[in-house]
């Protein structure tokens, strides 16, 4: 199952990102809120916009998994932070494209933890600037599951490593706009 070795293959990467984000620490204020999601941005925005490019097959719904919007609304709702310069990864086609994707839905998971604790930390609701985070908020396992089915059914074999190097590039993106390191 292709899933699990996209885990398997990303997980080191994955804990690294995720030591990463500040967003669970109890120090955590508004400005260094606002902060991360404009890091986040720096590699969303331009990654979503090049997987609006490619022959994305229907299953995988595209044009309701964009992030980008919601990040753009919490950004509105939060003290304003200078723009950090865009870090997406290239994707070369399709399979690097699912693979990507993989990485943008997976954090959905872990969002719906954080938006607990932005509410009780900062008073944030997806409503006043959480919204990235919450994601699909109740529908997230059925959106998570749903993603896994149509990745099963719809990447050949033949093209496994290229969905998995899409997932690694993707998170060596995030992990260099956390880091601050130029695109």
């Amino acid at each position: 199952m292709l899933m699990s070795r996209l885990k398997q293959a990303t997980q080191r990467q994955h804990q690294e990102v995720e030591a990463l984000m500040p967003v669970m620490q109890p120090s955590l204020s508004r400005e260094a809120y606002a902060r991360l999601l404009r890091q986040l941005h720096a590699v969303v925005g331009p990654l979503e916009a090049g997987l609006l490019t490619l022959p994305l097959p229907a299953p995988f719904e595209i044009d309701l998994r964009l992030k980008e919007p919601l990040l753009l609304r919490d950004l509105a709702a939060l003290p304003d932070t200078p723009p950090v310069r865009p870090a997406s990864p290239h994707l070369a086609g399709v399979p690097e494209a699912l693979g990507a994707l993989y990485v943008l839905e997976g954090a959905t998971l872990g969002g719906q933890v954080i938006t607990r604790h932005l509410r009780r930390r900062l008073g944030l609701t997806p409503e006043s600037g959480s919204a990235y985070f919450h994601g699909y908020g109740p529908a997230t396992g059925r959106m998570w599951q749903a993603f896994g089915e149509a990745l099963d059914g719809q990447v050949a074999l033949d093209d496994e490593a290229r969905v998995i190097g899409g997932a690694q590039k993707t998170f060596q993106a995030f992990g260099d706009a956390l880091c601050g390191v130029p695109a």
